[in-house]
């Protein structure tokens, strides 16, 4: 009987070890799903307190943030230059009272209630016309990083 004693203590004391490793696993997991939550929590803290900064400082921002400003409104014009691309795309306007996106064919602002012009499609191909809206040939390969557009056969 010696065997099943010695066999019986062995798989006890496994067990312990397991079930303690077990709840360090588990304990260390949701630790660190906690600090997770806390960083992205952080994060989004810094951005408020750094997009309220901005707008209240935009004006008379110290010169050591003054980069930051530039690049931000920078981007924003990226932005809302894209933005303006993909809804031209989408048949779609700006409403003339809050600025919400609507189609062009619709009189009244579903988001204000605000009555628009109707714009008709023709009137909006050829208002990107007189743009000039470079046409990019589908060979041709656009870096991004630099603003360069390249031939993607001279690349090879």
């Amino acid at each position: 009987m010696g065997f099943f004693d010695t066999l019986s203590e062995t798989l006890a004391s496994t067990s312990k070890v397991v079930g303690s490793k077990t709840k360090e696993v588990a304990s260390t997991t949701k630790l660190s799903i906690q600090i997770s939550q806390e960083e992205a929590r952080l994060k989004k803290a810094y951005e408020a307190l750094g997009e309220a900064y901005f707008k209240n400082h935009e004006e008379d921002m110290p010169e050591q943030y003054a980069v930051y400003g530039a690049d931000i409104r920078e981007a924003a014009a990226r932005l809302d230059s894209l933005m303006k691309e993909k809804q031209i795309l989408k048949n779609q306007k700006r409403c003339v009272s809050c600025g919400a996106w609507i189609p062009n064919e619709d009189r009244f602002c579903g988001k204000c209630g605000a009555e628009n012009e109707i714009l008709e499609k023709e009137a909006e191909a050829e208002k990107t016309d007189s743009e000039e809206v470079e046409n990019v040939d589908a060979e041709q390969v656009v870096h991004v990083a630099d603003g360069q557009t390249e031939n993607s056969e001279e690349t090879e």
